[in-house]
């Protein structure tokens, strides 16, 4: 039979041409993601951040400015920053290891260490300034660091930053902090109200409120 003999209807169309085409990569691809779905996922990307209870903030660590008090011998009254290597040092008694301790905790053993040298050993220790800070940015009305000198709630943090914009978005607050050397975040619901009390910060955690968009 000559070629112009052939029934139309016998010849492939365009559409079958293309299918066919693509059917060897189409296969290729489910081999390649075994049935399951080949979403990309970045292994830089944060993984998910779990929920906090209240940090004790209070507890001293390098860079803190102490206030240490003796009520009966005024003169040995001073203010010192705990070095790097967590330690300060003190008339008589010498070196003294504060990072890692409460104020409260610190006291009392500088109460037991002076009482060998002095005849009402009573010392006052307080936290002037802390260096664990909490990182706001994004729609706050003043963005930058808050000094995390009590235990605080994402909400509060907020709030010492001068509360929400005009054009922030309280249904997604992001907090970012590092865990086991690694990036993980949490994306928080503000407006409902659940979150807000039941999220407590860690020192140096980022908190990035997003802009509402219209």
């Amino acid at each position: 039979m000559d070629s112009s003999d052939t029934p139309t209807s016998a010849l492939p169309s365009n559409s079958a041409l293309i299918w066919r085409a693509w059917l060897p990569l189409l296969s290729l691809g489910v081999v390649l993601c075994g049935g399951v779905s080949c979403e990309s996922t970045s292994s830089s990307s944060p993984a998910p951040l779990a929920a906090t209870g209240p940090v004790r903030s209070n507890t001293l660590s390098a860079g803190d400015v102490v206030s240490i008090g003796f009520p009966a011998t005024a003169e040995l009254n001073q203010s010192q920053k705990i070095r790097l290597d967590g330690k300060i040092s003190l008339p008589m008694v010498g070196e003294v290891s504060a990072a890692g301790k409460s104020p409260l905790g610190l006291q009392e053993e500088l109460v037991v260490k002076y009482k060998e040298f002095l005849q009402d050993p009573k010392v006052i220790v307080s936290l002037i300034n802390s260096a664990a800070v909490v990182y706001v940015n994004g729609e706050v009305l003043s963005p930058g660091k808050v000094v995390l000198d009590r235990p605080m709630t994402v909400y509060e943090v907020v709030m010492e930053s001068g509360g929400f914009s005009q054009v922030a978005n309280a249904k997604k607050v992001i907090l970012t902090r590092q865990e086991g050397g690694k990036l993980a975040r949490r994306e928080l619901d503000m407006k409902s109200g659940t979150d807000s009390a039941s999220i407590y910060v860690k020192p140096f955690d980022t908190i990035t409120v997003s802009q509402s968009w219209f």
